[in-house]
C-alpha cells in the first residue's frame, strides 16, 4: 500500500504542476510578448479562425516579397479587434508563403510626426511587438462620398466616435516578407509563427 499511495502522490504532484502552464496567461494582452513568453509552436488541434465573408479581407502585392493587406467592415467592433484580425492575418500570409518573419512597413506621409522606432542592440528580444504594428485608417460616414483618413504617425488621436457612427471603414498594413536570422531587437519584425499561435484564439474577421 505504501507504495500505491506513493504513486498517487506523485501523479497528484504531476497534475498540479501541468495545470499551471496554461496558454495565455491571466491578464496577458498582444502588446509585447517576448520570445521567451511566445506562445506553443503549435495551436491546438482543430483551431482556426473563421473564414472572412466576401469582400472582408483584400491582399494586393505590392512587390516580390512585400503585401498591403487590407480589412473592410461596415460595423466597427474596436480597433484592438481589427488590429488583431489584420496582424493574424499577416501573420498566416507569411507563412504561407514560406517566410518565417515579417517587417511591418511604416506608411508614412508628408506631415506624420511620430518618431520612427529604432533598434536597440543592448535591450530586450522579442518575438513581437503589437505596439508596432500600426495600420492606416480610412471611414466614410453614412451618405457621406468621400473617405476621411487617419495616421498612427500623424499625432491625432485615433477617432474612435467618428468610427462607431461610420458607414464604412479599412485598415490597411504593409508587409515585407523575410528571411534569415530574425532580429529580435527590431520593433518592426514580428514572428510570424509566434504572432499566429498567440492571436489565432483571440481574433474574429469584421462584419
Amino acid at each position: 500500500m505504501g507504495t500505491a499511495a506513493t504513486r498517487t502522490s506523485l501523479a497528484f504532484v504531476v497534475c498540479l504542476c501541468v495545470s499551471q502552464f496554461v496558454w495565455p496567461p491571466a491578464g496577458a494582452s498582444a502588446q509585447d510578448v517576448s520570445a521567451s513568453a511566445a506562445a506553443p509552436a503549435n495551436p491546438p488541434p482543430g483551431l482556426q479562425v473563421v473564414p472572412a465573408g466576401p469582400g472582408v479581407l483584400s491582399t494586393k502585392p505590392l512587390g516580390a516579397n512585400r503585401f498591403r493587406l487590407t480589412v473592410t467592415g461596415h460595423g466597427f467592433s474596436g480597433r484592438e479587434a481589427v488590429e488583431q484580425y489584420l496582424a493574424y492575418r499577416a501573420a498566416q500570409l507569411t507563412l504561407e508563403r514560406k517566410a518565417p518573419w515579417f517587417s511591418f512597413v511604416q506608411t508614412r506621409g508628408k506631415g506624420d510626426t511620430a518618431p520612427k522606432p529604432a533598434r536597440d542592440p543592448g535591450g530586450m528580444r522579442y518575438s513581437f511587438r503589437m505596439a508596432y504594428f500600426q495600420p492606416v485608417w480610412r471611414y466614410k460616414a453614412a451618405g457621406a462620398k468621400s473617405w476621411t483618413s487617419w495616421s498612427p504617425f500623424s499625432g491625432a488621436s485615433f477617432p474612435a466616435d467618428d468610427l462607431k457612427n461610420a458607414a464604412d471603414f479599412q485598415a490597411s498594413a504593409d508587409i515585407a516578407l523575410q528571411k534569415g536570422a530574425f532580429p529580435g531587437d527590431d520593433p518592426l519584425a514580428f514572428d510570424a509563427g509566434a504572432l499566429s499561435d498567440f492571436l489565432v484564439n483571440q481574433v474574429a474577421p469584421s462584419q
